[in-house]
């Protein structure tokens, strides 16, 4: 496919009423069943690889190839079905510079012109500002417009938005429990399936170790890393050419970009580690990346997975009920309530609670020159970071957001971090997640009190160190106590660290 590329089926009824009507299909938008794809008044689909958004921060090579290999595999898709396409891809520009140049603007405009297009449709974008900037390319090329539905979530975007104007304080619980009655997800009638809104004491167990050599016992499936084909080959080699100097390898791809692969990824996640997924799921271990985890957000959040499909299946299966509504929170809880806290509290992306001011150092992102006395888990963690673009989500909340809130980095650093280095970021997610829950920036919206801890937490989840002494007398302990010294402040109010806070207050006595 050309840069420039129009498939070959015939663009007639446009041309025929003198009016040519298109959908704009996102890289973040390859649903099977795009509304687009069924409109019987759209003549065009195009596809815009947007070269410029993969420079606005150091991106993930994985991330990037996860979008350019994807939205190729969309496009083809649809040009097999005799639906006609238009695509522009990312390439050098005139000069033969490795770099590229054109913005989404220019290039959709291109197309514009090119097709002499008069209509255009597109799904609706969680993230106003992209919405936003959808509707300007529009009304810059003079074209009449309307927007689909935004079907990458379960909660129907009026709903969200109502449900958080409605609730002052918004707490994911109440959010989760609303969700629950709303679509009948694990429900008996009126009452939660097994009695219980959720299990979340049964899901905290760390891995069972080998008393003598502290090494775990069970049997962890590996994840199905697909071979790539033709279209990804091509999407990682562009990825090298143009993005060769953003973390990550390109060669090293690991994700499914088909939505046969993201179909076989999800089944074999519900045969093979969702049984274990409630139990082990705050679990950590410095030789298992992924453990029990589905790895399924990279795509769910691109739409190879729908929320729907994802819960069916995982509803449908024989896992036990703390297993399947552990991983069900995640999605209908979790996920709906970070998009609705991302649309009431656009104040989020810049807040500051505890007013702090240190920058990241470069090494976060290059991974060379990394401190030696950087703690044994957040050094793990952060070549695995490098290594995938992804760690599992008590390692992003204990580890990496506990370090970087516990050394004192500005927020707004850290937000930038996560949306750069990990392949399911989006804006949507991480400003909630991160602004909100891991670095505690609006002093208690989004999270009841910071997620803190020192050694001895980390090792009886993950066996970081030799011993339970040798995590005592390690630097992420001492950085725990000196936080909550420093920031005594306020904390005080906060009924959730009153124990911590008067352990804090006898060490410092002593």
């Amino acid at each position: 496919m050309s840069r420039h590329a129009s498939s070959e089926a015939e663009i007639s009824s446009g041309c025929e009423t003198g009016e040519m009507k298109a959908a704009l299909v996102l890289a973040t938008q390859v649903l099977e069943d795009h509304p687009a794809y069924s409109d019987p008044e759209i003549d065009l689909i195009l596809f815009v690889e947007n070269a410029r958004s993969f420079e606005r921060r150091p991106y993930h090579a994985h991330k990037i190839v996860l979008l350019l290999a994807s939205l190729r595999h969309a496009a083809a898709r649809l040009e097999e079905r005799g639906i006609a396409v238009a695509y522009r891809r990312i390439d050098a520009d005139e000069t033969g510079a490795n770099q590229p140049t054109e913005s989404f603007a220019d290039a959709v405009g291109a197309l514009v012109r090119e097709h002499n297009i008069t209509h255009l449709a597109w799904m609706a974008h969680t993230d106003p500002r992209v919405q936003g900037s959808i509707e300007k390319i529009a009304e810059g090329n003079g074209l009449q417009t309307r927007a689909y539905p935004d079907e990458l979530f379960l909660t129907p975007e009026a709903f969200v938005d109502e449900w958080f104007a409605t609730h002052p304080t918004a707490r994911m619980e109440d959010f989760y429990r609303w969700q629950r009655r709303r679509t009948g997800i694990l429900m008996e009638g009126g009452a939660p399936e097994g009695r219980r809104w959720n299990f979340d004491a049964e899901n905290r167990h760390p891995l069972p170790r080998d008393k003598k050599t502290k090494a775990h016992i069970l049997d962890i499936p590996a994840v199905p890393i697909p071979e790539p084909d033709e279209i990804t080959r091509s999407a990682i080699a562009d990825t090298r050419r143009l993005f060769g100097d953003h973390p990550g390898d390109p060669r090293t791809f690991w994700l499914p970009v088909t939505l046969a692969g993201a179909r076989a990824w999800l089944d074999d996640f519900v045969t093979r580690r969702l049984s274990d997924f409630g139990r082990y799921e705050d679990a950590m271990d410095a030789d298992e990346p992924f453990l029990f985890h589905s790895v399924l957000s990279p795509l769910i959040n691109i739409g190879l997975l729908t929320p729907q499909e994802v819960v069916d299946r995982v509803d449908r299966s024989d896992a036990p009920l703390e297993s399947r509504e552990g991983f069900i929170r995640q999605v209908i809880g979790w996920r709906e309530y970070m998009r609705g806290a991302f649309r009431a509290q656009p104040a989020l992306e810049n807040a500051n609670y505890f007013h702090f001011t240190r920058t990241l150092e470069a090494w976060w992102y290059t991974a060379e020159g990394v401190p030696d006395d950087i703690p044994t888990p957040v050094r793990t963690v952060l070549e695995r970071v490098h290594r995938y673009g992804y760690a599992h989500h008590i390692e992003r909340l204990m580890v990496l957001g506990n370090w970087f809130l516990l050394q004192g980095y500005h927020p707004r650093e850290v937000y930038e971090w996560f949306s750069a280095m990990f392949v399911d970021a989006y804006d949507w997610v991480m400003v909630p997640n991160v602004q909100g829950m891991s670095q505690f920036a609006d002093g208690g919206r989004v999270a009841t009190k910071p997620y803190i801890a020192g050694g001895a937490y980390l090792q009886r989840m993950g066996s970081w160190w030799p011993s339970a002494k040798a995590a005592q007398a390690d630097a992420f302990t001492d950085a725990y106590w000196q936080f909550l010294d420093r920031n005594e402040p306020q904390l005080s109010d906060n009924h959730r660290l009153a124990i911590p806070l008067a352990q804090m207050r006898k060490r410092r006595e002593n």
